[in-house]
Parts: structure tokens; C-alpha cells; sequence
């Protein structure tokens, strides 16, 4: 997902003519209800009490970016950036929403700007949380023999109007990883949730557009609905002999069908993401590419099965490879190539009955990983 990292800028001593506003106390256990709260834009107001993180909407395509600053335990933050992003759905314009920012804690302060009113900019608060998830049945499944969280298990909730995005499946063809270009709550599940919910509700999607997302402790968590919450990204898991079907997500425009969408957790713009996101993603991809029939080294001519249009493109691509964007950020890039080399060695691994587990850590050290 992201054109321009949300990465905290740095922060400036605040006047106390202005710190306006008491810093929030957030509720103990947040209820399920005010998820998704507006926000006006062009002057600092209160964060709700329940809200994590804040995004900005637009009428009409914008191509400049939004502003967001704010004030936390006395200081007020230089302006983050969020430019219009490109993980989208191919039935939605590119340009019509940012990614989400963390709402730091202690914030007493929120300001969004906007350069262009022609846009028609809209800023929304969401919280990811929810009453509880104690006792949800089959909260994990696994997915090409590696366990996933699964949609009920990190608390998916059909939007107020029904979950509006039509599955169509198509035949695999790639794979595109990103970052959530955002720094996590304190829950990675209640993350996911507010990406969700942006995503399902507040962009009008009606579900997630990534395939998995996977946090920096190496959890992986299923995201687009397939219909069958034990099987994520495929209809069925796949047998190994060319008939998987891909669920269509939104993650990467004008090339969505027939391309698996991974989403790391996270900002990494600058820094890259941990040994454990990495390790989850080099087992993920090992497995998709295995179960599939690809070779993470090669490209691949893309066909794009509404439209026609073709592209050449890595197997394994970054969003940036795709679309205008910096994602998954200059910190996950620097191991890209690295990264798609030590999939292939895992596995030939695999397949050689080698323990996968010592050669997957022997690769991910080649990365040279710096967390």
C-alpha cells in the first residue's frame, strides 16, 4: 500500500499558549461501537477517545498529499505527509485515500491540512478494537501447512451496509509484497481490524484488500474473504495442479487479478521490518511459489484477465515494481533481491527433505537484516 511514508518527522517544543487540549485517557476496553469517527479538517481538534489511528478521504482524485500533526504530552509534531495511495481496488481510482497514521499516545492534538479543496478532502478517526474475542471457534487454520489467523479469529465484522465487493477468483499469476506504510497500536490484530475497517467501511470497499498480512512478531493473518474462512486467499487450497483460484483482492491498481497481496505490518520507509516478519514472509512465499508453480527468481508476462493488458513483471514484485509508489519502503527494499534468492534456496531445500528451518535461518542472515 503507500506513495509517501508516514514515518514521524521529528517533533518541536510546544508553546503552552498552545496545548489547548487535555491528553486522552483511553477507555480500559474499548466497545464495539464509534469506529469510525470524521474529523474536520483546517484546524487542531480532540482526538476521539477511542481513536488509533487517522486517514484522509477525497471526493475527487487528488495527486498532492495530505498533512497530519499532532499534539502529544505537551509537544507538537512537525507535519507528517500522507500522499493519495495506490493499493486500491481496480473499480477505484487511484487517488481517492492515503494510508492510515498512528495516533501517538499522550495525543491531546490532531490537525489535518489539505492543499487542494477542489479534492473535496474528508479526515476520518478509526480504532481497531473490540469488546473481546475469547472463545471464537477456530481462530487459526493452516494454510499451505503454516498456521494463519484467521478472519473471525482477529475479529472481521461484515460492514453496516453488507459486504458489498463481489468474489470473482482467478488463475494465480504473481505475487506483490507491501508495507502498511504505519506504525502499529498495541495490539497487531487490532491493526488489521482498523485497516479493515478503513478499507471495508470507509472507502466503501466492503472488505480488506490484502491477501495476508503478517505482523512483526511473524503472526500471519487471512484478509480478503474467500467464502470459506478455513481456506484464505484461495477459493480451495491448492492442489498442485494449475487450478487454484485466487480471490481478487485490492492492493496494487490495474493489476489486482491474478496477484497475491502480502502486507508487512508496519513502516519501513526507513528502517526493515524484523527477523520474525521476515522469516514468516520468506515461509509464506516459499510456500505460495511451491504450491503454484513459480520460480521467485524469474518474471513473468502479467496479464491482467479483465482488461487484457500485459506487463512484465517479477514473479515476486514489490508494489513499487507496479504502481507510482515507495512501497514496502526503502528499508524493505534494500533485501529484496536477497530476500527473493533465499525463498528459491528455501525451496530447493524443502524439496532436497533438508531442515528447512536451519536453511531458512541461514538465508535470512544473508539479508543482513538491520531491525
Amino acid at each position: 500500500m503507500a506513495t509517501a511514508s508516514t514515518a514521524a518527522l521529528g517533533a518541536v517544543a510546544l508553546p503552552s499558549a498552545l496545548a489547548a487540549f487535555a491528553p486522552r485517557t483511553l477507555p480500559q476496553a474499548a466497545a464495539d461501537v464509534d469506529v469510525i469517527t470524521h474529523i474536520p479538517i483546517g484546524a487542531p481538534v480532540a482526538p476521539p477517545l477511542s481513536a488509533d489511528y487517522v486517514g484522509v478521504t477525497f471526493g475527487n482524485a487528488a495527486t498532492k498529499p495530505a498533512r497530519v500533526r499532532f499534539i502529544a504530552n505537551g509537544t507538537q509534531s512537525e507535519w507528517h505527509h500522507l500522499a493519495p495511495s495506490s493499493h486500491c481496488p481496480d473499480t477505484h481510482p487511484v487517488g481517492l485515500s492515503t494510508d492510515l497514521l498512528l495516533i501517538p499516545d499522550g495525543c491531546s492534538s490532531v490537525e489535518v491540512a489539505h492543499d487542494d479543496p477542489s479534492t473535496q478532502p474528508s479526515a476520518v478517526a478509526i480504532n481497531g478494537r473490540v469488546r473481546s474475542l475469547t472463545g471464537v471457534p477456530n481462530s487459526t487454520t493452516r494454510f499451505l501447512s503454516i498456521p494463519v489467523v484467521t478472519r473471525s479469529g482477529w475479529g472481521a465484522q461484515t460492514p453496516a451496509g453488507g459486504n458489498t465487493w463481489r468474489r470473482s477468483f482467478r488463475r494465480p499469476q504473481m505475487i506483490t509484497v507491501h508495507h502498511s506504510a504505519t506504525a502499529l497500536w498495541s495490539s497487531p490484530a487490532a491493526t488489521v481490524r482498523a485497516i479493515y475497517r478503513y478499507h471495508a467501511t470507509t472507502l466503501g470497499w466492503g472488505d480488506v484488500g490484502y491477501h495476508l498480512l503478517i505482523d512483526p512478531a511473524g503472526t500471519i493473518y487471512a484478509g480478503r474473504d474467500t467464502g470459506n474462512d478455513q481456506s484464505p486467499v484461495f477459493r480451495q487450497p491448492p492442489s498442485g495442479n494449475g487450478t487454484a483460484e485466487l480471490v481478487t483482492a485490492g492492493h496494487a491498481y490495474a493489476l489486482n487479478g491474478g496477484n497475491i497481496g502480502i502486507c508487512l505490518l508496519g513502516d519501513f520507509s526507513t528502517s526493515r521490518p524484523s527477523r520474525a516478519a521476515q522469516t514468516s514472509l520468506i515461509r509464506v512465499l516459499a510456500a505460495l511459489c511451491a504450491a503454484l508453480g513459480f520460480d521467485p527468481t524469474a518474471t513473468v508476462n502479467y496479464t491482467e484477465p479483465d482488461t487484457g493488458a500485459r506487463y512484465r513483471v517479477p514473479i515476486i514484485a514489490q508494489h513499487r515494481d507496479l504502481n507510482d509508489t515507495s512501497c514496502p519502503g526503502a528499508g524493505a527494499t534494500a533485501a529484496f533481491a536477497a530476500l527473493r534468492s533465499t525463498v528459491a534456496a528455501r525451496m530447493s531445500a524443502v524439496t532436497a527433505g533438508l531442515d528447512a528451518g536451519l536453511n531458512e535461518e541461514s538465508g535470512i542472515d544473508q539479508i543482513t537484516l538491520a531491525e
